[in-house]
Parts: structure tokens; C-alpha cells; sequence
């Protein structure tokens, strides 16, 4: 195999090589050997507006023509880059009305906490170097974004170097609250260990927490009632900025623009890239805070510059693509659309809650994640719902759904269907040895 493939077994690979997908249409795929499959994840989340989108396909042309590359380093930028800053600052809440561009999710997280360094060095406090990252968390698999990423198999081997992680428990109720214990309670107690957490290793020495908003590639994981105000406020008695890392949920995965409001974050900085282009170009962002966009920029004014930047971040075809990505979702109404066909995919998949293999089954926007009792019976239930025409993901135990947000009633209804039909062909057929989740 001459390429080394991303979150793969290399051995394994040399004997079962990739599915390699020819084309895509509306919300399916179709690889090579002319099989098509519904993608009910959106590639990897981020595939918001289907695989054959002519407007967004027009937007990449047309730029393509005018002006294929341009920079945005000492002084320079590109008209698609500025009109883009621009709409994203009339977009995003609160007062991040700054942004700055790269490539790709993990980039915006290594900026995010390159900048936490640089605001509180600015600010006359250099000690604020720690980040708060949580268990279950994805924030990239780049050197710091992976070191914030909370699952080991991204630590593995690589001997990353120590960026000063601290490590919090996940907001996962289902999974760790005490018999008896009610979501705010649990929230509570979260937020307790937090600031036990804070109080241990010193307030002076933290720079910023980052989070998810809903927690993506760790499990579906929705905030508990209560959660993200009991942490903002222990944040904020202890001075430490919030990141939200919004790669997956902002442009309307949850039902709302940006998760940050529908949970009622209030971050300082927050990154963004899968649905900022539908997946048709790389680009991400990082909003920045009024505040601290503006100690960075006098601090960089005293050093000389602002030193740091991307070749190809801001690019200008990702601009006009991300421009025109917008425009599609303001005309769609997105958060109404998406809360629509959420309440649909809510509906067809009531009845697996009292299926006795099914565990858990949970919802924020088109995000959903089935648990199953059985990490076996899951991967079977994958294999059998690729069989059947339908692309799922396996995350542990769980079966995650996040469908492009075009995604039809039709196209609901057969994800459920054969999500429901693999699971019953793959408890009849279930594998020796049992493994729980």
C-alpha cells in the first residue's frame, strides 16, 4: 500500500485495503465497484450539504479562475478572505468578533492554545500555561490538539511532548453518575472536581479549559442539565479563558448556528472547520474575544509582529466556497431545518430504546449516538448496516449518526430501518466471547 491510512491498522491494511469511494450524489457515495451507500455520518461529520452540491462546486470554479491562491501574512489578504471574516463575525456570538484561518480542525486547536500562551503573556502573567482538557474529548491529532485529545489510542507510540495537559472527567452521565444521583447533581460534582482540580495544581499556572460543546468522536456525549454553567462559573472564579471547540457542532449540527448558544457557552475562543465549507475545501477558523484578540495585538505590537501563520490558511477558494456554504444555510433557515429532521431521526429511533441490547440512545440535533451493551454486537451491527447500504461509525459501544443536514425523511427512515435490521441480524449472529461496553 503506498499510502499510510489516517486511524488504521498499517498490517491489516496490506490484506483488506480501503473502500475506495468514485463518486458521491446527494447524501450517498459510491465506490469503486459501483456499490453506493447511503453516508449517514457525513463522511467524518463534516459532509453538511451532501456530495454533489453545484453551488458550492460553482464557488471553488469561480474562484479558481480569478484568483486560485493568495496569502494573508504582512499586510496582504484576499477580497473572499475579508468578506469571510466579515460574515463570520456578524455570525458568531457574543463578542468573538476576530478570526483567524488555517486548514484544518487540529490547526485551529494548536492556534487556540498557541494563543492562550500569547494572551497571558501579553497580559504580565506567563505562568497560565496549562490547558484543561476533559476524558472521551477529540481536539485533533496534531502535537498539542492531540495532547488535549482524551483517548489513548491518539497518545499511543508518538511520545508527545509534555504541553502541560490537565485532565478532568467527562460529562457523560449515563456513564459516571452515582446510583441516585440527578444530571444537576452530577453536574454539580463535576464542577467540584474541576475546581478541586484548579485548586490543587494552581490557579495561576492554568491558561484555559477546552471543551465540546456536545462531545462528538468520544461518544455523543450531550451535556447533562446544569453542566456548562456549573463549569463556566467555576471558570471564571479562577480566571481561565474557555475554548469552545465547536469542529463539529458549529454551523447548525445541533440546531442551532453554534452549540455555544444553544448550551449557553460564552467562550473566548472557539474553532471551527468541517460544516465551514460542507467539507468542499479545507479551511477552519478560531474566533477570538474582543478582549483577548485585542492583549494578543498589543502584545504583538511591541514585539514587532504577530508571528504566526498558515501558507494556505485563509485560503481564497475555501473563502468563496465557505461564503457560499453560508448563504445556502441562511436560506435553508438551517437551525430550523436541522431541528426538524432532528425530531424525525428522534422519532424513528424511540422504539431501540427498549430493544434489550440497546443501552442508551441519545440525541443533540442530527447528531445521535445508539450505545449497545455489546462492543461485538456494535461492530457486527457496522458490518452488516455497510452490507445492507448504509455507512454508520463505531465509537466503543455506539453506533454514531450525523447525516448531511439535507438529509431526507426518506433517507431517515432507511437509516433507522437498516440500523435496526443489522442490529437484529447481529444479535441472532452474535459473536463467541462477549465483550460489554
Amino acid at each position: 500500500m503506498a499510502q499510510l491510512y489516517p486511524f488504521t491498522d498499517p498490517v491489516a491494511a496490506r490484506t483488506h485495503g480501503p473502500t475506495v469511494m468514485m463518486s458521491g450524489e446527494g447524501c450517498c457515495v459510491t465506490d469503486t465497484d459501483g456499490h453506493t451507500y447511503l453516508d449517514a455520518v457525513s463522511g467524518l461529520w463534516c459532509a453538511s450539504l451532501g456530495f454533489s452540491n453545484d453551488r458550492l462546486i460553482a464557488a471553488a470554479e469561480g474562484q479558481m479562475r480569478q484568483l486560485p491562491y493568495y496569502h494573508s501574512f504582512m499586510g496582504r489578504s484576499a477580497q473572499p478572505t475579508e468578506q469571510l471574516a466579515a460574515k463570520m463575525a456578524s455570525l458568531l456570538p457574543g463578542d468573538l468578533n476576530h478570526v483567524f484561518f488555517g486548514c484544518s480542525g487540529s490547526e485551529a486547536v494548536d492556534t487556540a492554545a498557541k494563543l492562550v500562551r500569547y494572551y497571558w503573556n501579553a497580559r504580565g502573567r506567563p505562568n497560565k500555561k496549562r490547558i484543561i482538557a476533559r476524558d472521551a474529548a477529540y481536539h485533533g491529532s496534531g502535537i498539542i490538539s492531540a495532547s488535549l485529545t482524551g483517548m489513548s489510542y491518539c497518545h499511543d507510540g508518538f511520545d508527545l511532548p509534555d504541553v502541560a495537559v490537565l485532565r478532568t472527567g467527562r460529562p457523560s452521565y449515563l456513564h459516571d453518575a452515582k446510583p441516585g444521583e440527578t444530571e444537576r447533581a452530577f453536574s454539580c460534582r463535576r464542577a467540584r472536581e474541576l475546581e478541586a482540580l484548579i485548586e490543587q495544581a494552581g490557579a495561576d499556572t492554568i491558561g484555559a479549559f477546552i471543551g465540546e460543546p456536545v462531545i462528538g468522536s468520544g461518544g455523543v456525549l450531550p451535556p447533562p442539565d446544569g453542566y456548562w454553567e456549573e463549569i463556566q462559573a467555576v471558570l471564571a472564579r479562577h480566571d481561565i479563558l474557555l475554548i469552545a471547540d465547536e469542529i463539529i457542532t458549529g454551523f447548525g449540527r445541533t440546531g442551532a448556528w453554534f452549540a455555544s448558544e444553544k448550551y449557553g457557552l460564552k467562550p473566548d475562543l472557539m474553532t471551527m472547520a468541517k460544516q465551514l465549507t460542507g467539507a468542499y475545501f479545507p479551511l477552519s477558523a478560531l474566533a477570538i474575544s474582543d478582549r483577548v484578540h485585542d492583549a494578543i495585538a498589543a502584545g504583538a505590537h511591541d514585539l514587532g509582529t504577530f508571528g504566526h501563520g498558515f501558507t494556505y490558511g485563509g485560503h481564497p477558494v475555501g473563502c468563496a466556497v465557505a461564503l457560499e456554504a453560508i448563504a445556502i444555510y441562511e436560506e435553508m433557515d438551517l437551525p430550523a431545518v436541522v431541528m426538524d429532521r432532528s425530531r424525525m431521526l428522534e422519532a424513528a429511533l424511540e422504539p431501540l430504546k427498549s430493544n434489550p441490547a440497546v443501552a442508551d440512545v441519545r440525541l443533540a440535533g442530527l447528531m445521535a449516538g445508539v450505545e449497545l451493551h455489546d462492543k461485538k454486537i456494535t461492530a457486527q451491527t457496522l458490518r452488516e448496516a455497510e452490507t445492507r447500504g448504509v455507512l454508520l461509525r463505531q465509537i466503543g459501544a455506539t453506533l454514531a449518526i450525523s447525516p448531511p443536514l439535507i438529509v431526507s425523511d426518506e433517507e431517515i427512515a432507511q437509516i433507522v430501518s437498516v440500523l435496526s435490521d443489522s442490529l437484529a441480524n447481529a444479535t441472532i449472529h452474535k459473536p463467541a466471547g462477549k465483550e460489554t461496553a
